[in-house]
């Protein structure tokens, strides 16, 4: 049995970082090793999840873990316990880095993690561990953005993302007209990163 930890990270922990942590678990499967849950850097403490993500999936375990989410600040303790932090947007892993810098290196965005861990696969024990190595050697060799032309260029293409828009993130577009479409960047990475680690994405009930 794994003790292995995922643990994703937003701004106000009722919409990016909740919706991952539940499509983690989904996928991942109620017999997993693996434990997920979610924190914020910005938080009203004990605020629900967004209606939005709640109601995304009818089934009664997807209802009862939203209904149950609790928004909840992150702390030094969570990130230093995580084998992986996840975080919906590169401003926030700063953040988290400066909080707690020794745990810099398993710190990666929703959408860096999703892109990095092309073609991993492992079905071992401790497949995060794993799965962190992976990313962390991708990333150093990976070329810094830029702000046009070039590599840069290159990967913003690869990520889906314009010009004046960085690549590696998701934008906090609660209450406005992008919502769902924040909403369908995080499934969509979720759903890459749960192939990457043997998981699966069940179809909407």
């Amino acid at each position: 049995m794994t003790d292995e930890k995922i643990l994703v990270v937003c701004a106000a922990n009722v919409c990016r970082s909740p919706l991952a942590e539940l499509a983690l678990r989904r996928g991942l499967g109620a017999d997993s090793p693996l434990s997920v849950s979610s924190a914020g850097v910005r938080v009203n403490d004990g605020d629900p999840i967004c209606s939005a993500v709640a109601s995304l999936h009818d089934d009664a375990q997807w209802q009862a873990q939203a209904q149950a989410h609790r928004a909840t600040p992150v702390t030094i303790e969570q990130i230093e316990q995580a084998s992986i932090v996840l975080t919906a947007s590169r401003d926030i892993r700063g953040e988290l880095v400066r909080l707690a810098p020794r745990s810099r290196d398993w710190m990666f965005t929703i959408k860096e993690a999703a892109h990095l861990g092309e073609g991993f696969a492992s079905s071992a024990p401790d497949r995060v561990a794993e799965y962190v190595a992976h990313l962390d050697r991708a990333r150093s060799r990976a070329v810094p953005l830029t702000p046009s032309g070039g590599v840069g260029t290159r990967l913003r293409q690869l990520f889906g993302g314009r010009t004046t828009v960085d690549p590696t993130s998701i934008a906090d577009r609660h209450g406005s007209r992008g919502h769902l479409e924040t909403i369908a960047e995080v499934e969509a990475s979720v759903a890459t990163i749960l192939a990457q680690l043997g998981g699966h994405r069940r179809h909407s009930s």
